[in-house]
């Protein structure tokens, strides 16, 4: 794995509590039972498997980020632009990175930018940002005054899924050889309408995408060390067979196609804080 950022973590206080924060947000969710059947391995084709122009660049499966190896290939275009539009957010939901956030405070002109932060919550559902590396001394001086508005950008569901589909498509076309087909040519187009897109912002939506059963395992361990292994999910009566991504990700192979669903999210985080006096405390433990 090359996940850079904890799963969760535990701090001692100096008062004497104890602080567990996670990624996971503490709320009802659908518990699932995963069957893992078999190792997805390398595969080589001569065309690009989305495109079909031939296929000259090494491809990450699921991307690097997430702990993916070179597992096909696929055309440059279909690497490293459709990668470029939708990865970003993958990599961003993953690890439960905030971007483009912004601190604005009383006595600080302007707000002040720090890089991608991730966000973790704890039992009674607060949250955290875990700071590090060089923060701009405003920030520090925000915090201390007690008062902090805080605003950024949550991952976009639609291109993170575009992105799962991307890469449990490639999975399938490694496992089973390249698809025909009605619904395979329907997820070629979704990825390709991505790829030609004019930039991120512009990237159209997919229902396909958005319909993708996707389950994210947050446990310390991963549930399998392959980067691609073909797996069925049970969760209702039927099971759901698809691709585990990095030992974490259930992505199906099937989409509950719905041209009227929308992404079901705001992006925006903004948040008015108030801040106490600062406590110092010993990281007593780190999940992955």
């Amino acid at each position: 794995m090359n996940r850079q950022e904890p799963g969760a973590m535990s701090v001692e206080l100096s008062d004497g509590r104890v602080l567990h924060m996670s990624t996971t947000r503490p709320k009802p969710s659908a518990s699932a039972r995963i069957t893992l059947l078999e190792t997805i391995t390398r595969r080589l084709f001569d065309d690009c498997p989305i495109c079909g122009d031939p296929a000259t660049n090494e491809e990450h499966v699921p991307p690097a980020a997430m702990g993916g190896e070179k597992m096909t290939r696929t055309c440059a275009a279909c690497n490293h632009r459709l990668g470029s539009h939708v990865e970003a957010d993958l990599t961003d939901w993953y690890d439960n990175l905030i971007t483009l956030l912004r601190f604005t405070g009383p006595g600080i002109q302007g707000a002040r930018r720090t890089a991608r932060i991730p966000l973790m919550w704890t039992p009674e559902d607060g949250f955290a940002l875990l700071l590090s590396g060089n923060i701009d001394p405003a920030i520090e001086e925000m915090l201390r005054s007690g008062e902090i508005e805080l605003a950024g950008l949550l991952p976009d569901e639609n291109r993170y899924r575009l992105a799962l589909l991307k890469h449990s498509y490639l999975a399938v076309c490694l496992q089973f050889g390249i698809l025909e087909g009605a619904d395979s040519d329907h997820v070629r187009r979704d990825l390709i309408a991505a790829r030609d897109a004019a930039g991120r912002m512009n990237v159209p939506h997919s229902p396909l995408a958005m319909g993708l059963t996707v389950i994210r395992h947050n446990g310390a361990t991963a549930l399998a060390s392959a980067p691609l292994v073909r797996a069925i999910v049970h969760l209702g009566e039927e099971p759901i067979e698809g691709v585990l991504l990095a030992g974490r990700v259930f992505v199906s192979w099937s989409s509950t196609f719905n041209p009227d669903q929308g992404p079901d999210q705001n992006r925006h985080l903004q948040v008015s804080m108030q801040v106490g006096k600062p406590i110092s405390g010993t990281v007593t433990s780190v999940d992955p």
